[in-house]
């Protein structure tokens, strides 16, 4: 069902920081992405040597701070579903971002969060 990683995402109340800090680091660069979508978040993707790795978005710091992973499914619902079965609790259903992927977040039984990704629609 879970095939492998294929995204990561840093939430941080001070993206602006951030970017500057990894900047300077390891020489990413930002790239806005998905305004105007239902997201409603500021949102950039980071790219390393002209490749998109990762995603940093905006979040408030008492919700929550740190990186999540994406795990690659071909069928989300199926996922989601799973998650439910083992105590899981879904935070997002099913989001489209540009009509060839989507998302869906979620918190394993342990509080943390992770996200599941498809190209499947």
């Amino acid at each position: 069902m879970i095939r492998s990683v294929v995204w990561w995402e840093v939430e941080t109340d001070a993206p602006e920081r951030f970017q500057q800090f990894h900047a300077d680091l390891s020489g990413w660069t930002f790239r806005p992405a998905f305004g105007g979508t239902e997201l409603q978040a500021d949102y950039w993707v980071i790219q390393a040597g002209g490749s998109d790795v990762g995603g940093l978005q905006r979040g408030a710091i008492a919700r929550s701070s740190g990186t999540r992973v994406y795990l690659h499914t071909d069928d989300l619902e199926a996922a989601l579903a799973r998650v439910r079965d083992l105590a899981g609790e879904v935070e997002r259903e099913r989001v489209e971002l540009d009509g060839t992927q989507w998302f869906a977040l979620f918190r394993d039984s342990a509080g943390v969060q992770w996200g599941l990704w498809t190209d499947r629609p």
